[in-house]
């Protein structure tokens, strides 16, 4: 509207104050072209600003999309940060595991060892403890009839002694050096 009043005014002054309807017809198509332009422009205008509110709706709908997935992404990250520590606790576990079996299996071994050492003992201990309690006056001769027959030079029950077997190397290094390995004490 603002446009069609300067073209207006120049037209007048440029023709005069006569009444002349050619160029009354001339405002007249000017003035509605005009119009025709402001309605276009008014509707580019509009079309202009439905695009920018679309436009700011979509960055602001994008802005939102990479916020969630930001957070998403942190979340992710927080999860694989504690299956990380997870997995490390779990290999310092076996870590240590791996230090203490041997320590723990050498100690059963050794148990194993002193208990094996010991159990000859407490064996022999518990003999002699069953024999002072219930020695009878018969099993009292059978053992000292058993220990005179092993001290004695001619035992009854075991007969004599006898030459013990040697290996091939040891008769070899025996009948050189001239050993006497008689165990009868009859000489050779």
């Amino acid at each position: 509207m603002k446009r069609i009043l300067p073209a207006s005014l120049l037209m007048c002054l440029i023709v005069g104050c006569g009444s002349d309807d050619r160029l009354t017809q001339m405002a007249k198509e000017h003035e509605a072209r005009q119009a025709e332009q402001n309605l276009k422009m008014a509707e580019l205008q509009k079309s202009v600003a439905d695009g920018s509110k679309r436009l700011v709706e979509a960055e602001a709908e994008s802005r939102n999309k990479l916020l969630a997935m930001q957070d998403k992404l942190r979340a992710d990250q927080a999860t694989v940060g504690e299956q990380r520590d997870k997995l490390e606790g779990e290999r310092r576990e076996i870590a240590e595991q791996r230090l203490r079996d041997p320590i723990i299996a050498e100690a059963i071994v050794q148990v194993g060892l002193v208990l094996a050492c010991l159990l000859p003992l407490v064996l022999a201990g518990y003999l002699v403890y069953a024999m002072k309690h219930t020695v009878s006056h018969d099993d009292a001769i059978v053992t000292e009839f058993l220990v005179a027959d092993l001290v004695s030079e001619h035992p009854l029950l075991l007969g004599p002694p006898t030459q013990p077997r040697l290996l091939p190397q040891t008769e070899d290094i025996v009948a050189k050096n001239g050993i006497n390995l008689d165990l009868t004490g009859e000489p050779h």
